[in-house]
């Protein structure tokens, strides 16, 4: 074993951005424009559970550049990596603080961000499940109403309908040898 391969443990390593970080003068994505390029911005849950029973885009069209407001009855589909229980944009019920509800297209970032203010959204709140245990013993509160007729996106999930679990699995002990 050669006796250099660790020779830089435990020892500062000059970073070859530094002086360019330091300087201000690297470039990252969101300084990048070109010519006609447009700006989104979400709008945003205020609740952690809530009915949606309105959204109103009358106030955010009349920003001068607002090219499209997007939401989420215009695509009411799941998406998800291992079971298909989240809208890209939330509709008809927000399951978390934040939830995107909306998304504002416009010429430029300020006209964007001043129409996702002027998007109102009537929310009818419902009870908040605060940690994984309350999401057990409380089946009067359900996150996922619909959760057994999610798409599987994979086959070894298994959603429990009427009840806040996602998948349940049985994990079964003994001697794995003989049961060949």
């Amino acid at each position: 074993m050669e006796k250099n391969v660790r020779h830089s443990i435990g020892k500062p390593i000059q970073r070859i951005d530094t002086v360019e970080k330091a300087a201000g003068t690297v470039r990252y994505l969101g300084d990048f424009a070109a010519p006609g390029m447009l700006h989104a911005k979400l709008v945003k849950s205020e609740y952690a559970h809530a009915n949606i029973k309105s959204i109103d885009t009358a106030e955010a069209w009349k920003v001068t550049g607002v090219r499209a407001i997007i939401t989420g009855e215009m695509f009411p589909y799941h998406i998800g990596p291992i079971l298909a229980d989240r809208p890209p944009l939330a509709f008809e019920k927000v399951r978390y603080y934040g939830e995107p509800i909306a998304i504002i297209v416009a010429d430029h970032e300020h006209q964007a961000k001043k129409a996702t203010t002027l998007v109102k959204v009537e929310y009818e709140p419902l009870p908040v499940v605060n940690s994984v245990r309350e999401a057990f013993q409380n089946q009067n509160t359900l996150v996922h109403e619909h959760a057994g007729q999610y798409k599987k996106l994979i086959s070894n999930v298994y959603p429990v309908s009427g009840t806040n679990i996602g998948s349940h699995i049985k994990i079964r002990k003994g001697d794995f040898i003989s049961t060949w």
